[in-house]
């Protein structure tokens, strides 16, 4: 498989990340309970700026991705993380990990990744305890130009249909909202966040 990040992993941690990160975990610890046995998943973790935000208040993260030069860079950050511990690395797709009992799954820029949203969706709700949510965080549907050198699946999500999607599989929508932009190529690209409870 092509490490498509293997040339952004170093620089990726900048502070237009760390700040839209930031903002992005800020939506859900403003939406949902945080409890100290928690086990959530990020899929897509990259370098981990959103779940290392999560070690403080929950007993464990599964980080998730398969890109060897972006984990390889968290692996990096965990050496002086002191709740490192609270981190089980996967190189993986998240259909391969089998994971359950989670009390949630976080995806943040890289539902637009993943192709079959379907296939995805159930296996997440699969993964999922009683009362678990999906967090995901994405560009609004836009013209493809966002990603110019990437060939990704998805250009963004139509906020609605995802929705739908994930109330036909029978979640509850807890919050969704454009909360965020980002501009780039002299265009701006609004961000959603959308929460659903198993």
């Amino acid at each position: 498989m092509i490490d498509n990040f293997q040339h952004k992993a170093k620089e990726w941690d900048n502070p237009m990340q760390i700040e839209m990160t930031s903002k992005f975990v800020q939506q859900i610890k403003n939406s949902i309970f945080l409890y100290e046995e928690d086990i959530y998943a990020e899929v897509g973790c990259g370098t981990g700026l959103v779940g290392m935000s999560f070690l403080d208040e929950i007993s464990k993260i599964y980080m998730i991705d398969n890109s060897p030069s972006m984990l390889n860079v968290l692996r990096e950050k965990l050496t002086t993380n002191p709740n490192a511990d609270k981190v089980e690395i996967i190189e993986s797709e998240f259909e391969n990990t089998n994971l359950e009992n989670l009390s949630g799954v976080i995806n943040f820029m890289s539902l637009h990744h993943i192709e079959d949203i379907s296939t995805y969706i159930n296996n997440v709700k699969k993964s999922l305890k009683e009362n678990g949510f999906f967090a995901i965080g994405d560009l609004t549907k836009e013209d493809g130009t966002f990603h110019t050198n990437n060939i990704v699946p998805h250009f963004g999500f139509d906020i609605e249909e995802l929705s739908n999607q994930l109330i036909e599989e029978g979640f509850i929508i807890l919050r969704k909202t454009i909360y965020d932009k980002i501009n780039k190529n002299d265009k701006t690209y609004p961000l959603f966040i959308l929460i659903a409870q198993k």
